[in-house]
């Protein structure tokens, strides 16, 4: 079978322009361009109106900005329907594409989850945050600062260590994972430790913990610079791939977002005057052996106590 007569290797002139409104580099884009030309075979029928590299620059707007098939029409001088339709079939695409892999974390993992406002209200429910919205569990590696697992939506109402105990539970054996005190009731998350009473014991261990822990806040932070995100109005599955998206191109940027953030400074008052250090963050001793995962301090700081 022939390829479509509209598809080429490169981005046609015309719409270089619109690079700067998906957030990536040029060899991003053309990273996320290959993922897709390889998973999608050429088939009988009639061809795109669109090429194959702005179709994939529509979808990556799309996510990035959230506007409208009304606005994206608009963009790409084109029809709504047709839109919809690249929209509808490139998403799954680019999700099966850009899943993250569990397999490239190093170090201690961190987990923390998230709301997401959605439309569909079959899959939603009312939230803390006073909207529809399903919760998702995010999971990072700590050095790399990279998204390892983005678990399947559920339902906002839920409390995380529900979610996390029918999502993603069952691919934290065998890695030290840090989560906040939600996740007491599953035994392979290292929770800040507790006394007697139950409370958590606000020391230096608990203080070491948070700082640690404060990374998956930030990495979710920026997660949410895409817009789709913040508003999801498509039904079904769409949030679910969305994720993923967002995700794998999330870690497609991480080595420039976060340079020189794993300089680390143990001890000091004023980190940022150190010689030579840029980005530098005060780490102790209690923060560097949750880092190396060291075994006896995250036992002495889990649930057992």
């Amino acid at each position: 079978m022939k390829p479509s007569p509209t598809d080429t290797n490169t981005l046609p002139h015309r719409w270089r322009n619109l690079l700067p409104l998906t957030g990536l580099t040029r060899t991003q884009i053309q990273t996320v361009y290959a993922m897709a030309q390889q998973r999608l075979p050429p088939l009988p029928g009639r061809p795109w109106a669109l090429p194959l590299p702005v179709r994939v620059l529509l979808v990556l707007i799309h996510l990035r900005t959230n506007l409208t098939t009304r606005a994206l029409a608009a963009l790409f001088h084109t029809s709504q329907s047709t839109v919809d339709r690249v929209i509808h079939h490139l998403v799954p695409v680019l999700a099966q594409a850009l899943q993250p892999n569990p397999a490239a974390g190093t170090g201690p993992w961190i987990i923390d989850g998230t709301l997401i406002p959605v439309h569909d209200q079959s899959i939603t429910a009312i939230s803390k945050n006073y909207r529809r919205s399903v919760n998702t569990q995010i999971i990072i590696c700590a050095h790399r600062r990279r998204v390892l697992i983005a678990g399947r939506c559920w339902p906002g109402n839920r409390n995380d260590v529900i979610v996390a105990r029918h999502t993603v539970a069952q691919l934290l054996n065998d890695h030290v994972v840090l989560g906040d005190g939600g996740y007491r009731g599953i035994t392979t998350i290292t929770t800040p430790r507790r006394d007697h009473t139950g409370r958590i014991v606000r020391d230096e261990q608990y203080r070491a913990h948070r700082r640690i822990r404060a990374r998956v806040e930030h990495v979710i932070a920026r997660l949410k610079d895409w817009q789709i995100l913040r508003q999801c109005r498509r039904r079904g599955d769409a949030i679910n791939h969305s994720l993923q998206i967002v995700a794998g191109l999330l870690n497609l940027k991480a080595p420039i977002q976060f340079k020189n953030s794993d300089n680390f400074v143990i001890g000091g008052a004023y980190p940022a005057r150190a010689a030579g250090v840029r980005h530098a963050c005060w780490l102790d001793k209690h923060s560097m052996d949750l880092l190396a995962g060291n075994r006896a301090v995250l036992d002495s700081a889990g649930n057992n106590e």
